[in-house]
């Protein structure tokens, strides 16, 4: 698939039914220009530190493979400073792993569902802040007690 050349970005991914109006993507593939796994595992130095000027032609030209496209976009969308090591962004990644449990235990603490892995398919609160009475959320919301 991704050495087709001319094939449209957008028969890789499923499209949602709510999204068929949208037009069809220009981007095209082109083979051999997508940011490989190997390309990209050479972009960085043996310390870690990124040559982001090195991979962003190769991603202008042709993308990013999918199985890397996590790692690079936290690249660039700022997540992590192309001069930061390997260490410092596990370092990163560990504080942010921390702080999304405490911050899902503090909402937890709020309202017991969160987390839970439960969802309720109606809002729990009115618009005034105040907690619904409606019977039916109440049912709901008692039901994942």
């Amino acid at each position: 698939m991704w050495r087709d050349p001319g094939t449209p970005a957008d028969s890789y991914y499923q499209v949602r039914e709510e999204c068929s109006d949208v037009p069809q993507s220009k981007f095209r593939i082109k083979a051999g220009k997508t940011l490989s796994a190997r390309k990209w595992n050479s972009a960085f130095s043996p310390e870690g530190r990124l040559d982001i000027g090195k991979i962003l032609g190769r991603i202008h030209r042709g993308g990013v493979h999918p199985s890397i496209r996590g790692e690079v976009w936290e690249f660039l969308l700022g997540c992590f400073d192309p001069n930061s090591t390997f260490d410092e962004r596990e370092q990163i990644r560990q504080r942010r792993r921390l702080k999304y449990a405490r911050l899902k235990e503090e909402c937890h603490q709020m309202f017991s569902l969160i987390g839970s892995g439960s969802f309720v398919t109606a809002p729990v609160i009115t618009e005034d802040g105040q907690p619904t009475q409606d019977p039916l959320v109440l049912n709901q919301i008692r039901g994942y007690s």
